[in-house]
């Protein structure tokens, strides 16, 4: 995962504060072309208006970025007698997205509507009084409430929704079931407690037929079962729920004691990886490790030739909690399409029309069978193709890790979304501690509450 330049992170700092992302019970083919919107007094053509909409899918040989640009063709296409929709891919990943932002921002302007994928840029443009309330327009209509799904309370800020995506960062965790077997481990859809995962760890870890119980790196792998974790407790949920301001707190000093204790000093050096290392995923793949750490979309990469495990013995899981037979899970919203307020009324309109289509059901399905993810619209019935045995394998592995998060008894957001990518880098910075057991939980937190001043 691409971090923040050192010259944004400023703009930032306010991320942790203005997020809305609580713990939850459960419930084109354009080439690629960086033109400039068009200036203000420019923005009608002929009797249409016109909407420039940027976004990083750009990719011509991935198929989540071919399928996305699909639908945002689509999308001109079937409203072109009402207005014109002009989508551009921005090369680079969606972080290039969020600096063509931050440049406009500086000057005191907005894009018509971008796609940030993650990358928030909503403190600084709402602060700057530059975006859209989306609320408003989500209030009044109920198929567009349930279209938005978790985003409405994810990505309410001081009562306004300046952010919709319409998929989720949604992760529990994938495992090898014949390691599991090997090792004499109950597998993760036996666990009841966090006790079960430390039970299971050290089977695994004793097993000769297992090199690694997991691999890990200081970064987006750890972050997914650090933020579960915490999630599996009431007081780390009311951590979680309350605006950041230290981290000297029992629950989050918890969190750091037990995967300390019971992952990273447990895992060899040769399983712990930089920040930015794949090789957490590679060692899954290849048979070392015998469970996963990442998103639901990594089911598209069980197939194909070279595949070094059966697809038939990785299983999707979610994390447990401190409640016997309770089950924790990430389902992140975080920052998507987000509207410049500078707009007329009619091109305001056409960009609420264009999120609310992307948040459609019938678009909602084709992100999950097409782009390969989970939607935020919640009421696609996922059995359909876990029952279907005709169904591709990818889409009934995806579905059935989709329905477990789904079905989890608790969920919150991704570190990043819940406090900001800057306190996600410094958290990150001290895996390497809690690896090598050189500094205690309270020696962290010391140095974490320091970032904060």
């Amino acid at each position: 995962m691409k971090r923040m330049l050192a010259s944004i992170l400023s703009l930032m700092l306010v991320c942790g504060l203005m997020t809305g992302c609580q713990s939850k019970p459960a419930e084109s083919g354009e080439s690629k072309d960086n033109t400039e919107p068009a200036a203000a007094d420019e923005k009608e053509s002929g009797d249409l208006p016109t909407i420039t909409f940027y976004h990083h899918y750009y990719q011509d040989d991935a198929v989540d970025a071919k399928a996305m640009r699909a639908l945002f063709d689509e999308f001109a296409e079937l409203h072109k007698d009402e207005f014109i929709f002009k989508p551009v891919p921005v090369e680079g990943d969606p972080e290039a997205v969020y600096n063509k932002c931050i440049q406009e921002i500086a000057s005191g302007s907005f894009p018509d509507i971008v796609e940030t994928g993650g990358w928030n840029v909503v403190p600084a443009a709402s602060e700057a009084g530059l975006i859209m309330d989306l609320k408003p327009y989500i209030d009044a209509d109920a198929d567009f409430k349930a279209g938005v799904g978790v985003n409405y309370d994810q990505n309410l800020v001081d009562g306004k929704i300046y952010t919709v995506r319409e998929q989720l960062e949604t992760m529990g965790f994938w495992y090898n079931e014949d390691l599991f077997s090997k090792a004499g481990a109950d597998t993760p859809d036996q666990w009841q407690s966090w006790d079960d995962f430390v039970a299971a760890f050290d089977k695994l870890k004793a097993s000769p037929d297992v090199k690694t119980p997991v691999s890990l790196n200081q970064g987006w792998p750890t972050n997914i079962m650090f933020m579960a974790h915490l999630l599996g407790t009431q007081e780390g949920r009311d951590f979680i729920d309350t605006p950041l301001t230290t981290f000297d707190n029992d629950a989050f000093k918890g969190t750091v004691d037990f995967v300390e204790k019971h992952a990273l000093s447990q895992i060899d050096t040769a399983y712990f990886g930089a920040a930015d290392s794949e090789s957490y995923r590679d060692d899954f793949l290849n048979g070392d490790a015998a469970m996963l750490f990442n998103g639901v979309w990594e089911a598209s990469s069980f197939v194909g030739d070279g595949l070094k495990i059966d697809p038939a013995v990785v299983k999707p899981a979610v994390f447990p909690a401190s409640e016997n037979g309770k089950h924790a899970a990430i389902m992140s919203a975080s920052c998507g399409y987000v509207i410049s307020d500078k707009l007329s009324d009619a091109q305001k309109d056409a960009a609420v029309a264009f999120v609310k289509y992307m948040c459609s059901p019938e678009v909602s399905e084709r992100i999950f069978t097409e782009v390969l993810a989970m939607p935020a619209y919640l009421g696609l019935d996922y059995d359909q193709y876990i029952n279907d045995e005709s169904a591709d394998p990818v889409v009934r592995k995806l579905a059935e890790a989709c329905k477990q998060c789904a079905q989890a008894d608790y969920q919150t957001c991704a570190m990043s979304s819940l406090w900001g990518s800057d306190v996600e880098m410094e958290i990150g910075g001290k895996y390497a501690a809690m690896h090598d057991g050189s500094k205690t939980a309270d020696q962290i937190v010391a140095e974490l509450d320091e970032t904060l001043n």
